[in-house]
């Protein structure tokens, strides 16, 4: 073949070697977590230190059983990953702060009895609300604190309502068992078997969980 012929060819594998070097997963990890990621991390980590978790409460959160993904989110979800990544980063927090005679790790008080008693109920549909309405007031606190204009603030309710849909687009693919049969919904989303619409992924976008009997 001569250069001529091989150049159109040439062109051709240039364009796919740098489109496959751009993608997500090659990029480094500070440029794969967009702004809108960060907001879920920081607002979900914000929430757990100004309301006082305990480290009880967020293994009850992050329930993981042997060949399932973490119980309460869906695997792959954007909103239910950042989310993770900050549970997890609090729970690996230093046991005592620096210096506080008196002991303590966190800032605020705790749960109230009625979360507590939600978020620790046998029924998991309960443990989602309880989840929901924490992830919702977190969101809310931070986008309130950040005072955004309106048009920023439309701009992450937007950005946070894409990777909703994101969230909504893994669960149903889990669902169809997508993925493989040895990898559906009970293994990559256990609590959302019966349920359509994601926990933390509605309380993003300032939702409630809706259970099957809600209107």
């Amino acid at each position: 073949m001569n250069m001529i012929l091989r150049l159109p060819l040439i062109i051709a594998l240039s364009v796919v070697t740098i489109a496959a070097a751009e993608t997500p997963a090659n990029k480094p990890p500070h440029e794969q977590i967009d702004e809108t990621a960060r907001f879920i991390f920081y607002s979900v980590l914000e929430g757990l230190y100004e309301d006082g978790l305990s480290t009880e409460d967020v293994a009850q959160i992050l329930m993981k059983k042997e060949k399932q993904a973490y119980f309460h989110f869906i695997y792959s979800c954007p909103i239910c990953n950042a989310t993770i990544w900050a549970l997890e980063a609090y729970r690996e927090r230093p046991k005592q702060f620096y210096g506080l005679k008196l002991g303590g790790s966190t800032f605020g008080p705790g749960l109230s009895d009625a979360q507590h008693k939600q978020l620790y109920s046998d029924d998991s549909q309960e443990r989602l609300t309880a989840i929901n309405a924490l992830v919702q007031t977190w969101m809310d606190r931070r986008m309130k604190n950040m005072q955004l204009s309106k048009k920023d603030r439309a701009n992450l309710l937007e950005s946070l309502e894409k990777k909703r849909k994101e969230g909504m687009d893994a669960l149903e693919s889990f669902r169809r068992k997508a993925h493989g049969p040895s990898f559906g919904v009970a293994e990559a989303a256990p609590a959302y078997t019966d349920l359509q619409e994601c926990a933390v992924c509605n309380a993003a976008v300032g939702k409630p969980m809706k259970l099957p009997d809600a209107k």
